[in-house]
């Protein structure tokens, strides 16, 4: 999924960021957050019904592995 996730980044295909997730929240397929995800960010999500994938990696394995210079809790993968 990583790398997915990295492909639709170089594609420009991805919302960072939960006020990005939310503004755009109809031209979403699905949400990916980090496995330390604060739980009102979860919580906001599923109160919104946006499906969500919970990732086996931190925020900073995540930045890591997608090589971004910043953390990012919450990725919107566009439709």
């Amino acid at each position: 999924m990583v790398h997915e996730l990295k492909n639709k980044i170089t594609a420009g295909e991805v919302f960072f960021g939960i006020k990005q997730v939310l503004k755009n929240s109809k031209n979403l397929n699905k949400v990916i957050v980090p496995s330390d995800c604060r739980e009102d960010i979860i919580n906001l999500l599923e109160k919104n019904r946006i499906d969500i994938e919970i990732m086996e990696f931190s925020k900073e394995e995540m930045a890591n592995k997608l090589e971004l210079n910043f953390k990012c809790e919450v990725f919107g993968l566009k439709k």
